[in-house]
């Protein structure tokens, strides 16, 4: 046999590549699912178990809540926020909307109404933007300089705190009593992310298997890679260490003190996916975002094309990671996140293509039974991220996490769609999401 028999092809290179890549991501992406899943078993257990803190509130909240043609939930949002175990003189609810929505009754007007009709128990606002344009994070900063308005009212030295949440968010009750405690014990934390999910609406997706698979998808995702990153970067952050990889906050769900705000200058006001970007901007400020083990459950799109667009929407604004950090000047320190970045970037774009390849690999090395195997290691590992999600979140959405088991490969493709969707939108300079409606 000629030595040119033997020598490996580029295919057969790329083959052995992707199926190293896959084992590889599998058994890195199975180890944080544990460390996700021990670190916030631990963290609500030891919560529940401390004793009650001696100044409970101690912080001042104000939650802001943008919401635009949310008539049909907002009143269910509103009274799910009140029954947050905080005291209710202590917390403000600020609704953020937008004056170019017309049609009666209006978010603004079902909101006033509530309050009207309901006012025992937190107070709640309503703030209006007015002016061109129409973008979340400009209702979210109109709703921030009417913070800073009632600030100026109250004692010069109290902690503030100001968290978001969507008009589908429905958080854990401890959550504002977690943060206060938290802040009495770590009193230089700056930024919290609540742990989030996205099966609040599980009885619509029930028996919808890929939509039902894609929220069980997206909440493990929280497991796989947000929870260790947010963990990882406040680690580094709090002991003066280079920053590998910038976490992002998720839009709902997350809080910070005033002052943090005060110093990225608000809620970014360019770009999709104000959420991501905030993260983004807070690390390169040297503020470390802290996870919080209590959920914001949320809701989840209904139809694979809502499916693409949602992801769309994320993708770009993880896209806008390289507007925050440009370097001047490349070194070890500035080089290590643009790569990072990159590479976790890229990867929701070729994953169809790495998983192809991987297959061919396995079959090559193992016969048929290699594929077969490799299948079943990618849909042991979803179900080990399903069974944290099961184990560690409220009872309602462990039981949503149980009715997919097998489908949730099968969601995964689309976030390939969402990307290459993202890539395309970048490229012809579309910038702007219009609202998936209700």
């Amino acid at each position: 046999m000629s030595p040119s028999r033997t020598r490996p092809t580029t295919a057969h290179l790329a083959q052995r590549a992707a199926l190293a890549a896959v084992l590889g991501y599998t058994a890195v992406g199975a180890r944080n699912i544990v460390r996700s899943a021990r670190w916030k078993g631990r963290a609500r257990a030891d919560f529940t178990a401390r004793p009650a803190g001696s100044a409970p509130g101690a912080a001042y909240v104000y939650l802001l809540v943008p919401a635009l043609r949310e008539q049909n939930v907002i009143e269910d949002t509103l009274a799910h926020l009140r029954r947050l175990d905080y005291p209710a003189d202590r917390f403000e609810i600020v609704v953020a909307v937008d004056d170019k929505e017309t049609d009666e009754p209006t978010t603004a007007r079902v909101v006033e109404e509530y309050a009207k009709h309901h006012p025992d128990g937190a107070p709640i606002t309503v703030v209006a933007h007015t002016g061109p344009g129409q973008r979340r994070s400009l209702q979210l900063n109109v709703a921030l300089d009417h913070v800073l308005e009632r600030v100026a009212e109250r004692p010069p030295q109290e902690r503030v705190l100001v968290g978001v949440y969507d008009a589908d968010s429905r958080p854990e009750r401890q959550v504002l009593a977690y943060l206060d405690d938290h802040l009495l014990r770590r009193p230089e934390a700056m930024a919290f992310q609540q742990t989030v999910t996205y099966l609040d609406n599980h009885e619509e997706l029930a028996g919808r298997g890929l939509v039902h698979a894609n929220a069980v998808y997206q909440s493990l995702w929280n497991y796989v890679f947000e929870i260790p990153r947010l963990l990882a970067s406040r680690d580094r952050l709090t002991t003066g260490r280079t920053l590998r990889f910038p976490p992002y906050c998720m839009g709902h769900g997350e809080f910070f003190d005033l002052r943090a705000l005060r110093l990225i200058g608000g809620f970014p006001s360019t770009g999709p996916c104000d959420g991501i970007q905030i993260g983004f901007a807070l690390s390169r400020a040297g503020i470390a975002v802290h996870p919080v083990p209590f959920d914001d459950a949320c809701q989840s799109p209904t139809s694979p094309a809502t499916i693409v667009r949602q992801h769309t929407f994320w993708y770009s604004g993880l896209l806008q990671f390289f507007h925050w950090y440009t370097p001047r000047r490349l070194s070890r320190d500035t080089a290590l996140p643009l790569l990072c970045h990159t590479a976790h970037s890229t990867k929701w774009l070729v994953r169809p293509v790495v998983f192809t390849l991987a297959a061919a690999g396995a079959h090559r090395a193992y016969g048929r039974r290699g594929p077969l195997a490799l299948t079943g290691l990618v849909y042991a590992y979803y179900e080990l991220g399903a069974a944290a999600l099961r184990r560690t979140s409220a009872p309602e959405t462990g039981a949503a996490a149980r009715r997919v088991r097998g489908r949730i490969p099968l969601a995964v493709a689309f976030k390939s769609l969402g990307a290459a969707n993202a890539v395309g939108r970048m490229l012809l300079g579309r910038s702007t999401f219009n609202k998936v409606e209700r």
